[in-house]
């Protein structure tokens, strides 16, 4: 049970420490929903973060927040230098772990750290990348944390921000019968995230203003997945009782990456930020 008297970074530490040794489930073990949407969450992902790589050119890269490294071993995988930095000890051990385990330990710095106070030099990295819920769990302070991510980034370098989507945990709130809850995160975007943690959920002119604010034009805001529940709705009902949503991942990928890009994002299960630094 979280300690509600802790300093919110020492939950999110100690939430993430407890998680640590079970974050990384094999997808095995997921229901066949809850696979599929992840895979979709990650490809998008990933997806728009190699599309702007550079090649034959080894970048040295933030992964902010990046917890069990799944990400950052992306990078490295692909010749980068890698600094994963995350408040959790425990998740960087898994991280750690993971390059290890790729032959990735040469391409990775590994270190324990807040994106409010990150300690690196103005423009010390050539792409910035804070995937998940970091941003989100600054909560009132996210705009430090955004104009700190953005800081570190050298000039004209990507800052990429994946962030909680207010629509999405207000309509989560609804559906749950909690109408109370969702009318506060629909005025304040003020939610919890699975893990009990407090968390901001954010609107696009919010995400539009920090970053603008930060130093960074935005190229592109897009939801991920897009109306997941809707589409597989759909999608079964069209094709018949016999339909396999998993062995159609792939074609539902080439739906999803369609419709995440074709400007309402505020429809996704989160929002992902595609910026530059100026």
């Amino acid at each position: 049970m979280i300690d509600r008297t802790m300093d919110s970074t020492e939950r999110i530490r100690e939430t993430y420490d407890k998680v640590a040794p079970t974050y990384d489930r094999d997808e095995n073990e997921l229901a066949i929903g809850r696979r599929l949407y992840w895979f979709l969450y990650e490809s998008l992902t990933w997806n728009a973060v190699a599309a702007v790589l550079p090649e034959g050119r080894s970048l040295r890269i933030l992964d902010a927040g990046g917890g069990s490294g799944k990400y950052g071993a992306l990078f490295a995988e692909r010749g980068h230098h890698v600094t994963v930095l995350d408040l959790s000890p425990g998740m960087l051990e898994q991280a750690r772990a993971r390059f290890d385990q790729r032959g990735l330990l040469t391409r990775g710095t590994f270190e324990v750290g807040s994106i409010l106070s990150l300690p690196f030099a103005d423009g010390a990295f050539d792409l910035v990348f804070c995937e998940g819920d970091p941003v989100s769990y600054c909560t009132s302070r996210y705009r430090e944390a955004i104009a700190e991510l953005c800081r570190v980034a050298a000039r004209g370098a990507y800052v990429v921000l994946g962030v909680d989507n207010r629509q999405s945990y207000f309509q989560g709130a609804l559906n749950a019968g909690n109408k109370a809850e969702a009318m506060e995160i629909l005025l304040t975007g003020r939610a919890t995230c699975p893990y009990g943690l407090p968390t901001h959920a954010f609107t696009i002119p919010e995400l539009e203003e920090a970053v603008d604010a930060a130093g960074a034009d935005v190229i592109e805001i897009f939801g991920k997945p897009m109306l997941f529940r809707e589409v597989m709705e759909a999608l079964t009902a069209t094709r018949g009782p016999d339909f396999d949503p998993w062995e159609a991942r792939q074609e539902i990928l080439t739906l999803q990456e369609r419709i995440a890009h074709e400007g309402y994002a505020s429809a996704g299960g989160h929002l992902q930020v595609m910026a530059r630094r100026r």
